[in-house]
């Protein structure tokens, strides 16, 4: 007994050095981005991990609770596309990572420890900052691609890395402002010859999308320019995929497009999956609204309506929230 006493009890350190390696590791990467975002001009609008997220909304910094967030911090684009480093926004915090690995080796090689548990602890360390630097784990746990692929990604062509700074901004404005409407109308323009097997396109296919809607334009004629991009299923990280697949069932939904097709991903196991796991929150609004259209169920629908909505106000989730009111006043006219 007294033998399995000292394992549990060695077990419990090497977990709690586990536990804040991971919390030191993410502040180190944390820092790398920081310092990277001010040497381009970039402004720091949102600071996400451990289930909470800090944001400047509007403003003033708010402090919020989403379902489900991997460590990362989201910031402005410089206004000046030229000063746009791509590099910085993939690599800045996994530097800082790989500059503590070094400098945690170089220690590692200049004092011996006495007590095992000690050695092992500090290799944790090592080995989380090396999985921050290499940036695996972490973000394919995520479903969200690498800071290598997204890299590799934006030097495949003009189109891409044009895409990678359009999509950036995109992403600080809706933190910002709850969504793209004030996104500036030059951006939304696809770019020629960007193919469609590239993701970071795919991504300003669906903010197009997304800019299109919030501005009262034709939705059939969205849907079709979204639905060109098909091919890329298959390409895009399983977050993209899921916020593309819930866009595309949605609106398809919503305006009464109930093609085969569109059913056929609905019902789909895989894809079904791929949502519960990426968009938690929207499972509420896309159920509700295939209830609505397609099962002739509006008493149904109002209900799912009401339960997502209970979350998405517990989680502060503005944007989820003006889609489910939205969805309720068509359901209820």
């Amino acid at each position: 007994m007294q033998v399995f006493g000292q394992f549990i009890a060695t077990v419990g350190w090497l977990g709690l050095a586990l536990v804040a390696s991971e919390l030191g590791a993410t502040l180190i990467h944390w820092l790398g981005q920081w310092v990277g975002f001010r040497l381009i001009g970039a402004r720091i609008v949102r600071i996400t991990g451990f289930r909470l997220q800090l944001s400047r909304v509007r403003g003033h910094w708010k402090l919020e609770r989403p379902l489900t967030r991997h460590p990362h911090i989201v910031a402005a684009p410089p206004a000046d596309a030229k000063r746009f480093n791509h590099a910085i926004y993939c690599f800045g915090g996994g530097l800082f990572n790989l500059l503590t690995v070094m400098l945690s080796l170089i220690t590692l090689n200049q004092f011996k420890f006495s007590f095992d548990l000690w050695l092992f602890a500090f290799i944790i360390w090592i080995w989380v900052n090396t999985l921050k630097a290499a940036q695996l784990l972490p973000m394919n746990l995520h479903g969200y691609p690498t800071a290598g692929q997204e890299f590799r990604q934006a030097r495949e062509s003009t189109a891409a890395m044009t895409a990678a700074y359009v999509t950036a901004c995109a992403a600080a404005v809706k933190v910002q402002t709850g969504s793209v409407r004030d996104l500036d109308a030059s951006m939304i323009v696809m770019p020629r010859d960007g193919g469609n097997r590239n993701y970071l396109v795919v991504r300003q296919a669906w903010l197009i999308l997304e800019w299109g809607l919030q501005h009262g334009l034709d939705t059939p004629e969205l849907l079709a320019g979204l639905s060109r991009l098909e091919p890329s299923f298959n390409t895009l990280p399983p977050a993209d995929l899921a916020k593309y697949l819930d866009a595309t069932l949605y609106w398809n939904l919503v305006t009464n497009h109930r093609d085969p097709q569109i059913i056929a991903w609905y019902q789909d196991d895989g894809v079904q999956q791929l949502l519960r796991r990426y968009q938690p929150l929207a499972h509420y609004k896309l159920t509700a609204v295939y209830e609505w259209r397609v099962h002739q169920q509006p008493e149904q629908a109002l209900a799912l309506i009401e339960k997502g909505l209970k979350i998405a106000q517990r989680l502060h989730d503005e944007e989820e929230i003006a889609w489910l009111k939205a969805l309720r006043v068509q359901v209820t006219a």
